[in-house]
């Protein structure tokens, strides 16, 4: 018997949501393992291998299920786009860097942080739309967030900056891995050692040593009101000289925030902590609020990194990012010309935890073929020591750096007589409420409703 005409439209609405919720369910849902191909090599973690854990993120039995989304110890984020050249990159890294260490999909999450919309605020195209879709149900590893791909820069060719990805990113990620303990952000061309990463941050975490903010470090200043930093400089007087001279050619420049240090943007990490804080900040809201709604200058084109140590500068810790090394973190020496070759440059030795630029295939499986053969088991468990270990450290290296750095009023030394603070507060929020008779629209009183905003 046919059912009554009045029921088919609400039987195809039904349909339609569990169809719909479905969809939603396959796109948002991560695995919790990469895909191996079949004949790519695990390497095993080395026999006895058992970095000290704090209690809350003990092991768990060979026989116990997958960890959940928020047991990873570590999530490395992975800004990429969206194009035929990105979606290669993704493939590439699935196929040599993710069946590499044996942590990856255990204690350590990778996952590729793309945005929704286009950098106009527009939803990709159809094919596009359909590649995702498909990639994702197939590996699970893409992180799909409501915010737009990197602003076209006419200055430097490419689309540049992820910024806004970063902090959808940082927003979603809070929470999904609630029990994580650190968030990694690593360009789409590095390759990192997540068995050392992981060892490292594990031994200093149990000595009650666990960094806040982590990588290789540089300085600068950051102007709010042009979305744009100034005043670099490898310390942190180079940066106090040139905010006073390079800021103020920014026409909001003269109230550019700094000299602070930040994270090079091949390789950084930040504790939970912190990452929460930036993704409840109100300001933080506020400034990618205002750079999401703009698609002319001042917008937020570059210095995504020194952004994010600008918020962490900010941020209400007594806590300042630590410098792991150039011969720790560093650019790989075959993979950049002789004019691009500084102190950022090296050879990869049994010290290399990341390396950065590589280009072609090639490019990553000389990386992976030297990795393996400069670095044995005992390598992989040696500590990496960071060469600026905190705060405390930083402040007592040079008696002008308290002058010039506001943080080191934190740990007892007098205010910064050089340093410039920020001075705009954010978006004041008003509490809004309903007096007198309703009317029949939404309004507030000098408009003619009964709203009012204090």
């Amino acid at each position: 018997m046919r059912p009554p005409p009045r029921l088919l439209p609400i039987a195809a609405a039904a349909l339609a949501t569990f169809t719909l919720t479905r969809l939603l369910d396959t796109l948002t849902t991560p695995s919790p393992a990469p895909t191996s191909r079949a004949n790519v090599v695990v390497r095993p973690l080395p026999d006895g291998w058992s970095p000290p854990q704090p209690p809350s993120l003990a092991p768990r039995n060979a026989s116990a299920s997958p960890p959940r989304r928020s047991d990873y110890f570590i999530v490395i984020g992975i800004p990429i786009g969206v194009n035929e050249r990105n979606r290669e990159r993704r493939h590439l890294l699935r196929e040599l860097w993710l069946p590499e260490y044996a942590n990856i999909g255990r204690t350590v999450r990778v996952e590729f942080i793309v945005g929704l919309l286009t950098y106009q605020g527009e939803g990709h195209d159809e094919a596009t739309v359909r590649g995702l879709h498909e990639e994702q149900a197939r590996h699970g590893d893409l992180a799909l967030l409501n915010a737009r791909e990197a602003t076209t820069d006419p200055y430097r060719g490419d689309p540049k900056n992820t910024g806004e990805k970063l902090v959808a990113w940082m927003r979603r990620a809070a929470v999904l891995y609630a029990r994580t303990a650190y968030f990694v952000k690593a360009d789409w061309d590095s390759w990192v050692h997540t068995v050392r990463l992981e060892h490292n941050l594990r031994r200093l975490s149990a000595a009650g040593e666990a960094p806040m903010y982590f990588g290789n470090t540089l300085w600068c200043s950051y102007s709010v009101r042009d979305f744009q930093p100034c005043g670099y400089g490898f310390g942190p007087l180079q940066a106090a000289g040139a905010r006073k001279t390079e800021c103020p050619l920014l026409p909001g420049g003269r109230d550019a925030v700094g000299p602070y240090p930040y994270a090079a943007g091949l390789f950084w990490g930040m504790s939970h902590p912190l990452v929460q804080w930036i993704a409840s900040s109100r300001f933080v809201y506020d400034f990618a609020q205002n750079a999401s709604a703009r698609f002319s200058p001042p917008y937020w084109v570059k210095g995504e990194d020194s952004a994010f140590g600008f918020f962490a500068h900010i941020a209400p810790f007594k806590s300042t990012p630590i410098h792991w090394g150039w011969d720790v973190v560093h650019d790989g020496y075959d993979f950049r010309s002789k004019a691009e070759r500084g102190l950022c440059t090296q050879h990869i030795t049994n010290k290399s935890m990341v390396v950065h630029s590589m280009h072609t295939r090639e490019d990553f499986l000389k990386v992976r073929r030297q990795l393996r053969e400069r670095c044995d088991a005992e390598c992989e468990r040696a500590a990496l020591p960071f060469d600026v270990t905190g705060l405390e450290d930083l402040c007592a290296r040079n008696p002008n750096i308290p002058k010039v750095y506001s943080k080191c009023s934190l740990v007892g030394y007098a205010e910064a007589s050089e340093a410039w603070p920020l001075k705009l507060p954010p978006r004041h929020r008003p509490s809004c409420h309903s007096v007198g008779e309703v009317v029949d629209f939404l309004a507030t009183k000098e408009e003619g409703g009964t709203i009012t905003c204090t």
